[in-house]
């Protein structure tokens, strides 16, 4: 039995809920396109994904997850690049290079999940403090 943090496991990841959740997934892609293969492929791939980023996150420490995330995200923009798109690969890359780059900051200086899952503060409503937070928190890799 694990123990759950914030909403993550503490002593690796919960394979059977990973599954359920990769079988939702294909389901759902199943549904809306109606070929099984490429349900399954995606399934398998967001299976593999998700425990991979969580044993990193687990064996490694906080943040070795997006690490590992941001590294194939790239890794995809080479990819869509190779196919002679332009605006795809240039939005993966900075999506990409944001999730590596703040994976490296929080584990070079061992900041954790449990030290900033605080929620951020921000003042004022929906439509001015959500995109406070946002900021704030896409910054934070900077600030470290």
């Amino acid at each position: 039995m694990s123990i759950t943090t914030l909403g993550r496991q503490a002593d690796g990841p919960d394979v059977a809920d990973t599954f359920v959740k990769a079988v939702v997934v294909g389901a759902t892609l199943y549904l809306l396109d109606g070929s099984l293969g490429g349900a399954a492929a995606a399934a398998g791939v967001f299976l593999t994904l998700t425990l991979a980023t969580s044993l990193a996150d687990t064996v490694i420490g906080d943040y070795a997850g997006n690490v590992l995330f941001g590294a194939v995200v790239l890794g995809g923009a080479v990819y869509f690049a190779t196919l002679g798109s332009v605006r795809f690969p240039v939005a993966l890359v900075v999506v990409g290079g944001w999730l590596l780059f703040d994976g490296v900051q929080h584990l070079r200086h061992g900041v954790t999940r449990d030290e900033v899952g605080v929620p951020y503060r921000h003042d004022g409503s929906v439509l001015t403090g959500l995109p406070k937070a946002l900021f704030a928190r896409l910054l934070e890799p900077f600030r470290l």
